[in-house]
């Protein structure tokens, strides 16, 4: 039996002074609040009230279980407004799994508006290439870039993204032109591990979707270290455009063949459930949306 069972009504009848009242008050039948504090005081082994005809009044016993069950009652109350705050409005701590080199995508601006919009909210990001648990873990959030997200979640597509092979202008002096994907095989390439990127890259040729083999000479389970390495010269390597884009842009890396373009994937914000989410995590994606540059959103 609950540790609290019977001790609202109680309270009820010592505030009302009758079980009538008490009853009116809880919506429930007289016998039946009558039955239930009788029990409490069965299962306690004292006696709480003294009854007559005509008034109740309480016991010894009963005036300490009153004045510490109205305390306990009104901790649980709060206990419960506080839980249903976290349903009414943004606050508390937001935890985000998302992938490596996320902060690339150029969200400063977007944490900074925010952050001040929702001044009661604490972002925790978990960076990493391993795809989390979301329950276990612990997440509110993730967000992901894959062909497809896993199964059992609620997915959010916000756009997509592209993978360019590059490689930097004194790498290309010193090695040679890149013009044709049968020609990856005469160039150093380094790979990131974990998709398979070091035993295929799969490419758009004539036409047609293939897998053309490679042998990098450089591994990484690091997309930042195979950036650092491209920037360095050390070879030719495969990245998101998120990744490189500013590199792009001011010219210290190069985008190698744009007419055999790299497979896409799918750029995704995940949930665990979309039952009773909670403000925070709702106004954080629809947030950071407008933020996001039109190469992955596909806007205009």
């Amino acid at each position: 039996m609950s540790l609290f069972s019977g001790l609202e009504h109680f309270i009820a009848v010592v505030e009302e002074g009758s079980v009538t009242g008490a009853a009116r008050r809880l919506g429930l039948s007289k016998s039946f609040v009558s039955e239930t504090v009788k029990a409490l005081e069965a299962r306690l082994g004292v006696r709480l009230l003294d009854r007559t005809t005509r008034s109740l009044r309480l016991t010894e016993a009963g005036e300490a279980c009153y004045g510490r069950a109205v305390r306990a009652a009104t901790e649980a109350e709060s206990a419960l407004q506080e839980a249903q705050r976290f349903q009414a409005e943004p606050v508390g701590r937001l935890r985000v799994a998302v992938f490596e080199s996320f902060h690339r995508i150029g969200l400063s601006d977007a944490l900074d508006s925010f952050l001040s919009a929702n001044p009661s909210v604490q972002i925790e990001f978990v960076e990493g290439i391993s795809t989390v648990d979301l329950v276990a873990g612990g997440m509110d959030l993730a967000f992901r870039v894959s062909p497809q997200p896993g199964p059992g979640l609620i997915v959010r597509q916000l756009g997509r993204s592209r993978v360019f092979p590059v490689a930097s202008p004194a790498y290309l002096a010193r090695s040679g032109p890149l013009d044709h994907p049968s020609q990856l095989a005469q160039h150093r390439l380094m790979a990131f591990a974990p998709l398979n990127y070091d035993r295929e890259w799969r490419m758009t040729v004539e036409g047609r979707p293939m897998s053309v083999p490679v042998q990098p000479r450089v591994l990484t389970h690091s997309g930042e270290s195979l950036r650092s390495m491209a920037l360095a010269g050390v070879g030719v390597t495969a990245l998101p455009q998120w990744s490189v884009a500013d590199a792009l842009e001011d010219g210290r890396l190069v985008h190698l063949l744009p007419d055999y373009p790299m497979a896409e994937s799918g750029f995704y914000a995940v949930y665990p459930s979309n039952r009773l989410m909670t403000p925070k995590v709702r106004l954080f994606v629809d947030h950071i949306i407008p933020h996001l540059p039109r190469w992955i959103t596909g806007a205009e």
